[in-house]
């Protein structure tokens, strides 16, 4: 009976601590759930920091050329084992950018959790910024492709 009841509660604080530590929720159209009431992809921090990390060199409208490090955006969502042909990407605004499926191959852009090698904070763009290489793509350097690069990002829906 204890041993029940310290497993029943060891998963109570697992869902508890994924459900407080998200630092980016992923919904929609996916095949993996840590959070199956909700079917979502939770991740934490450390979640995203396990994913191969990318740095991205480029300058934005908003920032000289600078570092940029995060996971690839495709690795998220392989690790919710998403489908579909476009994400939206939702802020903690309700900003929503839609991203089509094709500009994670094109470009690779990333969740960017570092900008010269400080975490971002809520307060300067953070705790997640999506970034692509602008610098790299002249395409990428129109003022229209300034709303994909979404901050203060809280989750993802793929549809």
């Amino acid at each position: 009976m204890r041993l029940w009841l310290a497993g029943l509660l060891w998963l109570a604080s697992c869902g508890i601590a994924q459900a407080a530590d998200a630092i980016l929720v992923v919904k929609g159209n996916i095949g993996a759930f840590n959070d199956a009431a909700r079917r979502e992809y939770r991740f934490s921090e450390q979640d995203l920091l396990k994913l191969p990390q990318r740095t991205i060199q480029t300058k934005t409208t908003w920032t000289p050329k600078s570092a940029f490090s995060g996971p690839a955006i495709k690795d998220i969502l392989r690790a919710a084992g998403a489908c579909g042909s476009e994400i939206d990407v939702v802020t903690y605004d309700d900003y929503k950018v839609t991203l089509p499926i094709s500009d994670l191959a094109r470009y690779d852009p990333i969740m960017a959790r570092f900008l010269n090698g400080k975490p971002l904070e809520r307060r300067d763009f953070g705790p997640l910024w999506v970034m692509y290489p602008v610098s790299d793509f002249s395409e990428l350097q129109k003022v229209k492709s300034d709303a994909k690069l979404a901050w203060q990002v809280r989750y993802i829906v793929v549809r």
